[in-house]
């Protein structure tokens, strides 16, 4: 990462250190204006960050050959929205249209600002302006800071949108077999969670970091886990070998993988035939699962989309109860006949903090779909119960 934070934390001096540190290069350019020329230039220069290592653009500052001209005064944009206009010139002029990050930075003179602009390398590349006739990438020459992709660059990174999507189902296969390496029964009604960025494209955190986060005693006491922390291969993992086994493993890649066992209600064996399950009671782990997610994105300064999926594993024919209030034992149990229950939504890593009662009521309202005859639970009807538990998880 170009920046030590997420850009949606970004104040002055963090853009006035970054212009110190940066001259134009192959992940870094800077604008002095946002008038109609630098508008027309930035279908070409964002997609080039898109197609090579992602990047940093920055309007507001003036450079000389590359380097940066201090005073570093931001300018007073005429452009009432100027996020949203690059957003409409990424959405017309690029194919596909690349996924950016923006934050306006108030300047220290009164009515200017900065606008960062940033793209992350990736996977649908190419991506291709003038009616995707043309794919640019970058050279790290400020005086000629794009290039037209040649054919054989074209087929690498049409490879590249083939290979990124295996690199998120390596590591999750290879977390399964760890945890039933832990003791983890898999072959019972559980909860799966997983978490990452969307399109998972090279290391974002060193394993000794991931072992460090993981190491942290507050963050074992606010899921549940015992003092005990794994190192392995590309990342660390947290197991609990009691009758209430968890595991939590996350990777170099940012992706995080939890499983944890459904309760028996009636203190039984999870599985059993009379084993009941109250459905809700999973949407503590949901909330604090996400909140880890949130905190290790954050601490590391990772700003992406995340593929956010929870799965219901081995529950065909197992009952639930889905009663609203506490007296569940009076609701009659539902059952589904389907042994994999999925769910699934992405979501922006900057705000999923502000945004988890609501990913975690999009999740829970389609795992809730398939069970029972009567008409499924809707949306506002599951946001007061992630509400009370948001509220009784402490997660903030």
């Amino acid at each position: 990462m170009l920046f030590s934070k997420p850009i949606a934390d970004l104040c002055y001096e963090d853009v006035e250190e970054f212009c110190r540190r940066f001259r134009e290069n192959i992940r870094v350019e800077y604008k002095s204006t946002f008038d109609d020329n630098v508008k027309r230039k930035l279908p070409k220069v964002l997609s080039s960050f898109a197609n090579s290592y992602g990047g940093i653009l920055i309007i507001g500052i003036r450079a000389n050959a590359g380097v940066p001209v201090e005073p570093f005064e931001g300018i007073a944009f005429d452009d009432p929205e100027p996020r949203l206009t690059v957003e409409n010139i990424c959405r017309s002029g690029v194919f596909p249209e690349p996924v950016i990050y923006q934050q306006i930075v108030p300047s220290q003179i009164e009515g200017n600002a900065f606008l960062v602009v940033q793209v992350n390398e990736s996977p649908r590349a190419p991506h291709a302006i003038e009616n995707s006739t043309q794919v640019y990438v970058r050279t790290g020459d400020s005086a000629n800071p794009t290039t037209l992709a040649d054919v054989p660059m074209i087929e690498r990174l049409l490879m590249r949108r083939r290979e990124v999507l295996g690199r998120w189902e390596e590591f999750y296969a290879e977390s399964m077999r760890l945890a039933e390496k832990t003791g983890l029964l898999l072959n019972i009604p559980r909860l799966e969670l997983r978490i990452g960025p969307l399109y998972p494209t090279e290391t974002l955190i060193m394993r000794e970091k991931i072992f460090e986060f993981v190491g942290d005693r507050n963050l074992q006491s606010s899921i549940g886990f015992q003092d005990r922390a794994l190192r392995h291969t590309f990342g660390a993992i947290l197991s609990r070998n009691d009758e209430m086994a968890r595991y939590l493993n996350i990777g170099e890649l940012g992706t995080l993988h939890y499983l944890e066992p459904l309760i028996s209600t009636n203190q039984q064996i999870p599985g059993e035939r009379n084993s009941i399950f109250p459905f809700w009671w999973i949407t503590n782990s949901v909330l604090r699962i996400i909140d880890v997610s949130f905190n290790l994105m954050k601490r590391h300064g990772i700003s992406c989309n995340l593929r956010i999926e929870a799965k219901l594993e081995n529950v065909a024919s197992v009952p639930f109860t889905l009663s609203l209030q506490n007296n569940w034992l009076a609701c009659r149990p539902v059952i589904t006949l389907t042994a994999t229950v999925p769910a699934s939504t992405v979501h922006s890593s900057e705000t999923l903090a502000t945004a988890a009662q609501d990913v975690t009521v999009e999740l829970l309202y389609q795992l809730r779909w398939p069970f029972g005859k009567d008409k499924p639970h809707t949306r506002e009807e599951i946001r007061p119960i992630v509400a009370n538990e948001h509220q009784d998880a402490g997660v903030k």
